[in-house]
Parts: C-alpha cells; structure tokens; sequence
C-alpha cells in the first residue's frame, strides 16, 4: 500500500517515531537524513517568509511616512539583517542552507514567498499588502509550528542513535 500523505504530515505522526528501538541503526540513520531534507526545506521557507514580511511591513511604514522607493531600496540591507537569531543552545543548525533545487513547494501557501509581489510592490495596493502581509504571518506561523515539530521528531532519532553509540561504546 503506498502512503499518500504529504512527507511532512507522515514524518510528523506518532508512528514514524514509534518503535525506533526496534530499528537498526541504518534505519535509523536514514530516517535522521529524510528529517533533516525536510528540516532544509521548511527553514528556507520560513527565511523567505520573514524576509518578505519584513519588506511588506517596511514598505507599508515608508508609504505612511511619505518615503521614497530608493528609500525602501537603500534600506533592504538592514530590513534583512538577521537580528533575532536564537542563541546556537537554542536552535537546530541546518546543515544545509538551501534545499536541493528540485524540490516541489505543493503545500498551498508557498505561493506566498514564490510570487511577483516583490516585483510588483510599487504598484500593489495598501489593502492589498495589509492582506498579503496578514497571509504571510499565518504562514511563517504555520511553518514555524511545523518545524518545531520536527525539531521533537530529530531529537527522538538523535536519542536513540546516541543511546545505541553509548552501548556499543561500554
């Protein structure tokens, strides 16, 4: 029977992780790579949301204040800048910065960072950047929640694969 469900949603259920101890360590291990593949991917998505939120809010505060486009251009450096970065104890590292360029965004809202609003954003609407603004704050949440998700996924792979190594170690 083939499993049709989205790779995020079958990592993410209780079963994946059901049984690790009976796994061998190769199992294991190739579990550990599919997890941080998907982990690659859902962190690139939330950057390119963050980066497209903080240059919909800076426009929408360069409109209200009367400022120029060469203004919000001049700006983007420290619009993208990334302050808010967690302590290194606080955070998954990726391995990878970027996805493998084949893959294929089909979750629904991804549209929201592979769009032309960039492009476009002199002539797009206040509304209409309020709106997409609010759409791609649900979706960084969205992801967000996703990844600290999987974040528990690869930390109960870890355990085990750590456990196995003290074992084989005594």
């Amino acid at each position: 029977m083939t499993d049709n469900r989205r790779r995020i949603d079958r990592i993410l259920s209780p079963e994946y992780v059901d049984g690790l101890d009976q796994r061998s360590v190769d199992e294991l291990r190739a579990q550990r790579g599919e997890c941080t593949d998907l982990e690659t991917e859902i962190s690139y998505l939330r950057r390119l949301a963050q980066g497209r939120i903080d240059i919909l809010s800076a426009e929408l505060e360069r409109r209200a204040a009367g400022g120029s486009l060469g203004d919000l251009i001049a700006a983007l450096p420290q619009i993208l800048a990334d302050d808010q970065r967690p302590t290194p104890a606080a955070s998954h590292l990726p391995t990878q910065l970027a996805p493998r360029g084949d893959i294929e965004f089909n979750r629904g809202l991804e549209r929201l960072v592979t769009d032309a609003t960039l492009a476009n954003l002199p002539s797009i609407p206040d509304d209409e950047l309020r709106h997409t603004l609010e759409l791609l704050r649900e979706f960084e949440g969205e992801v967000s929640t996703a990844r600290r998700s999987l974040h528990a996924v690869l930390d109960a792979i870890d355990r085990e694969i750590a456990s196995r190594q003290a074992v084989e170690q005594h």
